[in-house]
């Protein structure tokens, strides 16, 4: 299995008219691209301006030739008008060679996942719709991966499954940092830290094995919400706009 986010800002007040265009333009396309088993559109409930595209490939090999063939690029365009406008500007040579200011083409941003840890084996078999996810990101000591997937296995997921309106979820590493993605059904209260998976229940299983300058703060106060922000543990929630499983 192989995740990709696609990270993008848009204008909060196109977010309607983005999910209509990633609907009829993005899972239209991706429905007959060779090895996508999953898209979504996703919306952070905090800030309505970040979005994700996230997808489900069979193999890394086949989302890279994805990405070759031009149809990412072509995609991406499909949604640039709702993007949000740069920030940044450079100075470059227009075509009657005088020197102006230019505002820097916003893109957006690609992560790319290919060890699963866990979802590999059932994921590609759920045909639920999820109605929201939830991406908690947590990086562990150097030595401590092979740890955080025991805990994950043995304390960790069936806390997931415990919850009201969970409906899977997949675990994938880079090097120590781990994704939690999971995805929920219309019955979860997306507002609440109890509706979708709770951090303190998660830091109370992993903190023997978070950075040593994380358990420090902890010690010293720092408190669950702080460290959710942090380099080390960060959690957030998604509306799903549109998303489909596809067939092949």
């Amino acid at each position: 299995m192989f995740l990709r986010m696609v990270t993008h800002i848009i204008r909060a007040e196109e977010s309607e008219q983005n999910a209509r265009v990633y609907a009829d333009s993005i899972l239209s396309a991706l429905r007959s691209t060779p090895g996508c088993a999953f898209a979504s559109l996703l919306q952070n409930t905090q800030n309505a301006q970040e979005c994700i595209s996230l997808t489900i490939w069979n193999s890394r090999k086949e989302s890279n030739e994805y990405e070759e063939s031009g149809l990412y690029r072509k995609l991406v365009d499909e949604l640039r008008p709702f993007f949000a406008e740069s920030t940044e500007w450079k100075l470059e040579l227009s075509e009657n060679l005088s020197l102006e200011y230019t505002p820097v083409k916003v893109e957006p941003t690609v992560e790319r996942f290919d060890d699963s840890v866990a979802g590999s084996d059932n994921i590609s078999r759920l045909k639920a719709k999820p109605f929201a996810a939830h991406i908690l990101e947590v990086t562990v000591k150097e030595d401590q991966s092979s740890a955080f997937e025991t805990m994950f296995a043995s304390d960790i997921h069936p806390k997931y499954q415990a919850h009201k309106g969970f409906i899977d979820l997949v675990l994938v590493r880079e090097h120590h940092k781990f994704h939690i993605v999971s995805f929920w059904d219309e019955t979860v209260d997306i507002g609440s830290q109890s509706g979708i998976y709770s951090v303190n229940q998660l830091l109370e299983s992993v903190y023997k094995i978070l950075p040593s300058f994380v358990r420090q703060q902890m010690a010293h106060g720092g408190g669950v919400h702080t460290l959710a922000s942090s380099e080390d543990v960060k959690s957030a929630a998604y509306r799903c706009l549109t998303a489909e499983w596809f067939v092949k």
